[in-house]
């Protein structure tokens, strides 16, 4: 279990980070045509589009800490797969208010089963990198 941590840390700060991007696009002020490029600049770099990079940043560092014991193969289509899926779990809360459809739950469960298999289903364990 202790080889999944790091990958763990990695996608839930990925997933933290993305919907912190939204919230950061939801709170930016419409502005005029003859906003100041400071104006433009503070708009779009507000408070949650800062820390979702800072997350983004801790994202690549516990990534890579992850692929020191799991092979990339593995990894990478773990992390983004079961990172769409928390995304699209928040996304559905009051913070984000999205929509989600029946077809989207259906291909969610797909990803669920297939991360499954990846992290080595009825064999027991992942791959061990090379």
């Amino acid at each position: 279990m202790h080889k999944w941590i790091p990958l763990i840390v990695a996608l839930v700060l990925n997933a933290g980070a993305n919907v912190l991007m939204k919230v950061g696009a939801n709170s930016a002020d419409q502005l005029s045509e003859n906003a100041s490029s400071w104006a433009r600049i503070t708009n779009f770099l507000n408070a949650a589009t800062i820390l979702a990079i800072v997350l983004f940043a801790a994202n690549v560092l516990a990534y890579r800490k992850a692929l020191d014991n799991l092979s990339v193969s593995v990894a990478y289509p773990i992390m983004v797969s079961t990172g769409m899926v928390l995304i699209t779990i928040v996304a559905v809360t009051p913070l984000l208010g999205e929509r989600i459809s029946l077809r989207q739950i259906g291909g969610m469960a797909l990803i669920v089963v297939g991360v499954w298999l990846l992290a080595g289903g009825w064999a027991g364990g992942a791959e061990q990198p090379h």
